[in-house]
């Protein structure tokens, strides 16, 4: 799935970047190697797992996060669209957030598996949660499968 992301991506010549912070960094591992070589579709990544790197590096207000949590997608839009503003050269911002192990802001209506998605393309950022069983590695692994599959359905549009 993401090797055939990343082919589109390539073919479309989009370049893409991620702001990530349950899965730190993961998804833009695996990008990275499923691209082609020489393929220029990854701009970058920024693991932002501790409050302070999304308050302090990306000026996420901490109001915000205090009002809905650092795992929630009202935080995860914003990460989309401050990422914006740090990976200029990048034309897509997938920012990722939520609980990949115990812990967190755990809530029996936000349970551990929990994920929020946000990519922004440049127009618009689309608005993706999932819940994902498994140990962590198989949700990271989920996860990467299903965000490659939600950014192919974009790019088919």
């Amino acid at each position: 799935m993401i090797k055939t992301c990343c082919n589109l991506l390539e073919e479309k010549n989009i370049k893409i970047a991620f702001i990530e912070s349950a899965s730190s960094g993961y998804l833009c591992s695996q990008f990275s190697i499923c691209k082609s070589d020489g393929a220029e579709i990854l701009a970058g990544g920024l693991v932002c797992y501790d409050v302070g790197v999304k308050t302090s590096v990306l000026n996420i207000p901490q109001t915000l996060i205090n009002s809905y949590t650092a795992e929630s997608m009202p935080v995860t839009v914003a990460l989309a669209e401050a990422g914006k503003k740090m990976f200029r050269d990048a034309d897509w911002i997938i920012a990722c957030t939520g609980l990949l192990k115990p812990g967190g802001s755990a809530t029996p209506e936000k349970p551990e598996g929990t994920f929020f998605v946000a990519i922004n393309d440049g127009t618009q950022v689309h608005q993706f949660q999932y819940y994902l069983k498994g140990t962590p590695l198989e949700r990271l692994n989920k996860l990467s499968a299903v965000v490659a599959h939600d950014m192919i359905n974009l790019l088919n549009h």
